[in-house]
Formats: C-alpha cells, structure tokens, sequence
C-alpha cells in the first residue's frame, strides 16, 4: 500500500467534514484541500443533476469517511455503481486512478474475505397447545383461519368457510 502524509488537524473549509479512515481518502481529501473544491462543486463535475446535490453530496462525505471508500456497497444510488463513483472522483480530483488499482483491489479483497461477524440467533421454544374449546377466537376467526403447527413453526393458513347454509343443512 502507497504512503501519504497524515491527516492535519487544521482544516480548511473545503475539507473539514471529511474524516479519512483509508489512506486513500486521506489523498483525495489533499487533492481536494489543493484545488480548493466544495462538495457541491466536486459532485456537480460528477455530472449530478441539481435536484440530487445533497443526497450526493453526503455520499461524497460518506466515501471519503468511510474504511472501504464506499467499495463495500454502503452507499449506493441510481448514478454510479461503487467502483464508477470512485472512478469518477479520480477524474474529477484530476488524478491517475491506475497508480491506486492494486489498492483498491486490496480493499474489495478485504471485503470478500472478511469474516461473517454479525450475530447469529436462534430461538427454539415448546409450546403446548390444548384448548378445550375455540371460545378465545372470534366466532368468525375460527371459521376463516386454521392453526397448523409443523415442526417447530406455527402457520395460520387460510381455509374455506363452509357454513350450514351453504351446504343447505
């Protein structure tokens, strides 16, 4: 991975609401610190229409904060794909995207490769069902709906009502 200089503490308003978690986005951040560019000004180069400069414009900031630089899908829109948008940064930061390929091939590795450490639950419970009668439902909602209980899950299916008077008892 390529070395850039660290983040400084002191901010411009071009770049204060940018906090790089990625060398990378340290170095956009820098380009954009030299060409004195705004946020609205980078996303309307982009090719943004108007009406989407906000939302666009909290995607830029996303990027530019985010571990993965938004490589990893967490924020999306109908404009550019993950890659297609970093893409375009590059292009509009009037910077080489080939020098940084590897990188950003590193980080979708990563990506691919993490582990799966999001929680996993399970709830299993035994329930006993006895009623000695349907009196705890509507009259209507024990003629409408029939309580199927199959291994370990409970299922309200839909069935027919069939009254005395349509059968013509």
């Amino acid at each position: 991975m390529f070395n850039t200089m660290s983040h400084s503490s002191s901010q411009s308003k071009y770049t204060r609401r940018y906090h790089p978690r990625h060398p990378l986005a340290q170095y956009l951040i820098s380009q954009i610190e030299t060409m004195q560019l705004r946020a609205p000004d980078i996303i309307k180069a982009m090719g943004y229409p108007l009406g989407h400069t906000i939302p666009a414009c909290e995607r830029l900031r996303h990027v530019l904060c985010n571990r993965y630089l938004g490589l990893d899908s967490s924020y999306m829109d109908k404009y550019f794909t993950a890659d297609a948008f970093l893409a375009k940064l590059f292009v509009v930061l009037e910077l080489p995207y080939e020098p940084f390929v590897e990188d950003i091939a590193q980080i979708k590795y990563q990506l691919a490769h993490l582990p799966n450490d999001s929680p996993k639950y399970s709830l299993r419970a035994g329930v006993d069902f006895e009623f000695d009668s349907a009196q705890w439902m509507s009259c209507d909602a024990t003629k409408n709906h029939q309580l199927i209980v199959e291994q370990d899950r409970v299922k309200v299916d839909k069935v027919e009502r069939k009254l005395a008077k349509a059968s013509g008892a």
